[in-house]
């Protein structure tokens, strides 16, 4: 993580109060909901980074080219651009 956003400084501050205050009241002051408030302080362990938002790009994806196949594609967007520029010329 680079930086500490916004967001996560606003998130702490949540966490913060709702563990003063409770959770109810967290939500009324930061104009969310509970749910919202369980989740964060569920995430958080005192540091303002574990608050970051984490990436939700999938570990693997079964229907993506293989290498084979993507040389075929390169080939075949080589050729066909070619012929673009032969017509043009």
């Amino acid at each position: 993580m680079k930086s500490i956003t916004e967001e996560m400084r606003f998130r702490q501050r949540l966490c913060e109060y709702a563990l003063k205050n409770g959770v109810k009241r967290a939500a009324r002051r930061y104009h969310t909901n509970r749910q919202f408030v369980y989740r964060q302080l569920k995430k958080y362990d005192g540091d303002v980074r574990s608050l970051a938002l984490k990436s939700r790009k999938p570990h693997k994806s079964p229907n993506a080219h293989n290498e084979e196949e993507l040389g075929l594609i390169r080939r075949m967007l080589n050729v066909m651009v070619y012929m673009v520029l032969q017509k043009y010329m």
